[in-house]
């Protein structure tokens, strides 16, 4: 009996663990094709389906193990009627999208909608790539992780001249990302975003390397949806509509979702303590200052950082406290028995014990 309660405890936590990263992670399930290719069932590419022409964007190829997703910029269009462009490649968890009105190129517009139901809060993407093409110097490529809450809808955005196209769409990745990379058309209704994790490079990497993309967080709620995007070239940003080079590639696999047990932020009575080591596992030693109130609150946060975009403003990201569920602390005595604080990862995976000696 005891070993049939252990099992069924242990699946109990695998299952935890693995319903809280991203679907097909390792890229192995290949279904449907698109125009003769073997396409993602859970990953959606910037294919483009365009007046009776396809063009693929998304490729299976071998991976760091088994199948990679292989993403790359390519013109399309009809040459011979003077209507082409370089598109980006990239995959996503969303709904990749294009809109254009009969013939008219300079209203084309472009984008990502929608995601996946999430309610989980990781702390670190971590994306196996390699980025390969004739310029990735001079083209930044997209690892890009946000998550929110509430509905969006949009009825107009940046086309290729810079104007404003009318379409509408639900849940736009411009529409959530209001302060890195936002809608500068119409908006109707605005969805509460509540993390974001993005690096963007112009970097060449021939072999498998590991990028770890810190997720920072704007609010203390957890989400409902998220989306991913892997983007080898310029997108998003602002709709751009150059800069891109046709066979710049990127090559994503084995994507994991780290979840922390380390603090970032420590604030006591309010104030934070800029000393304090989030890695040591030491006694610390924080000094009241004169005329501190006798009760003593101590309060976590994880998530803060900035991120700057392509036209060079910077968005500021406060952080979340950590709730009950994530934090405990046992209290101690002003110049007597530390408090023990002890953080225990969101999945589960890890622990961490901090101790601090408050003095008066």
């Amino acid at each position: 009996m005891r070993k049939y309660v252990l099992i069924v405890a242990l699946l109990g936590v695998l299952s935890s663990v693995s319903a809280q990263q991203l679907p097909d992670s390792h890229f192995e399930n290949w279904g449907d094709k698109f125009n003769g290719d073997k396409q993602l069932t859970e990953w959606h590419g910037s294919n483009v389906n365009q007046a009776g022409f396809k063009f693929t964007f998304m490729y299976q190829k071998p991976g760091r193990t088994g199948f990679s997703a292989y993403v790359t910029d390519r013109a399309v269009g009809i040459p011979k009627l003077g209507i082409g462009a370089i598109g980006p490649g990239y995959l996503s968890l969303g709904t990749p999208w294009q809109y254009l009105k009969g013939l008219n190129v300079n209203g084309a517009t472009a984008g990502t909608e929608g995601g996946i139901a999430w309610k989980y809060r990781p702390d670190t993407m971590a994306v196996w790539v390699k980025r390969v093409g004739p310029a990735p110097e001079k083209e930044d490529f997209h690892l890009l992780y946000y998550a929110w809450s509430g509905t969006s809808k949009g009825t107009a955005y940046k086309n290729k001249k810079g104007g404003c196209t009318s379409t509408e769409r639900i849940n736009e990745e411009s529409d959530i990302r209001q302060k890195t990379d936002g809608n500068e058309c119409t908006v109707e209704t605005h969805a509460k975003q509540i993390a974001e994790g993005w690096h963007r490079a112009r970097a060449k990497y021939d072999e498998w390397t590991l990028i770890k993309v810190p997720i920072m967080y704007m609010s203390d709620a957890r989400p409902t949806m998220c989306n991913v995007i892997f983007s080898a070239g310029n997108y998003p940003a602002f709709r751009a509509n150059d800069g891109m080079y046709d066979g710049n590639a990127l090559y994503v696999d084995d994507v994991e979702l780290i979840y922390s047990s380390c603090i970032d932020k420590l604030t006591i009575n309010g104030k934070e303590w800029k000393a304090f080591d989030p890695n040591s596992s030491k006694v610390q030693t924080y000094t009241l200052p004169a005329g501190s109130a006798a009760e003593i609150t101590i309060a976590g946060y994880r998530g803060i950082g900035s991120l700057t975009n392509i036209k060079g403003e910077t968005a500021r990201f406060n952080g979340r406290k950590l709730g009950k569920d994530e934090m405990t602390v046992v209290p101690g005595a002003i110049n007597g028995a530390p408090w023990t604080i002890t953080v225990t990862a969101e999945d589960g995976s890890s622990t961490h014990t901090y101790k601090l000696k408050i003095e008066n």
